[in-house]
């Protein structure tokens, strides 16, 4: 706009109707929050070919906002989201509002009413934004790590067709004790003490094997110590991760320590963990476990938490926490 438009509508400003007023906010608003999230989107990937890699690309318009990149070597046109979980999403310009609801943990109908859009397509972009997150774990880790296993009752949430009996009220409790395969999926969490690092893993059952599988591309640094509890699975663990291990015996009076050592910081991430899936969002269906823990990481990441343009970055597949 030129500066005598501008100017013109400067003047027009003050006879506005409070109506009118506010719909010019809500217009501005909207735009700014646009041209947030597009500039964003830009930043988050360097302009590369997203079909060959190769650098020899050239600017090529813009389509709905987005530089369009052609590639001089294949021939095919890009733009930053091509190639990525948020590729083919229309709306980008709400890409920023979004994440920030994220980074609220906001529930998929809290998020639709806030930006507008139906639940179907919260939900749809939630797991879109998650989907690179899942593989954000710290590529090696030193210290005292504390590893314990959570569980979380198995779930077919949102499924037309059920391949159990319901449970009805009351949480269909069956008889005997422990927690069977069939009812119940393992989480197995490793928090760094006095540092961010979050490392999770959805395990098939809870042995020795699967959790060595776990933490041996987390647990690479011979100075890392790795603190559990007595559970016959971590025995041999020090033996197959070539590191120190300590264990104790839980007591069912309260927290056990031997000397410094203990699982209460990861114990206590189980408990906002459990809280938020159980109680916040209302359970969760387990074939979308693994998305969930992400999101959790995303939101503890340090104690100021992480911003929404982070988020976007990650969903493109830039690695925003455990760095």
């Amino acid at each position: 706009m030129d500066s005598k438009k501008f100017k013109e509508l400067l003047s027009s400003v003050e006879s506005l109707t409070p109506t009118q007023s506010k719909r010019l906010r809500e217009t501005l608003t909207q735009g700014q929050g646009a041209g947030s999230s597009l500039a964003v989107i830009e930043a988050a990937k360097p302009p590369a070919c997203a079909f060959c890699v190769s650098e020899r690309v050239v600017r090529n318009g813009r389509r709905r906002g987005l530089q369009r990149w052609l590639c001089r070597e294949c021939g095919k046109t890009s733009n930053a989201t091509t190639g990525t979980p948020l590729s083919r999403l229309r709306d980008k310009e709400l890409f920023a509002a979004y994440a920030d609801c994220m980074r609220q943990g906001m529930t998929i109908r809290a998020t639709a009413r806030e930006l507008g859009m139906t639940i179907d397509k919260a939900f749809r972009w939630r797991h879109r934004f998650l989907e690179n997150a899942v593989d954000h774990q710290p590529s090696s880790v030193s210290g005292l790590l504390e590893v314990d296993e959570t569980y979380f009752r198995r779930s077919q949430k949102g499924s037309r067709k059920m391949a159990r009996a319901p449970r009805r009220r009351g949480g269909g409790q069956g008889g005997g004790g422990g927690r069977s395969n069939d009812e119940w999926v393992p989480v197995l969490v490793g928090r760094v003490r006095g540092q961010p690092f979050t490392t999770d893993r959805v395990l098939g059952r809870v042995s020795g094997v699967e959790i060595s599988k776990a933490l041996a591309p987390v647990v690479k640094n011979t100075d890392t110590v790795v603190c559990t509890d007595g559970h016959s699975a971590y025995e041999r663990l020090g033996e197959r991760l070539g590191v120190t291990t300590k264990h104790f015996v839980a007591s069912y009076h309260g927290h056990v320590r031997e000397g410094g050592f203990h699982v209460q910081n990861v114990n206590n991430y189980h408990g906002r963990l459990q809280g938020w899936i159980l109680y916040r969002l209302r359970g969760v269906a387990t074939k979308y476990l693994p998305n969930y823990l992400a999101w959790m990481r995303l939101t503890s990441w340090k104690h100021q938490g992480i911003h929404a343009d982070e988020i976007v970055a990650s969903a493109m597949g830039r690695q925003a926490i455990n760095l």
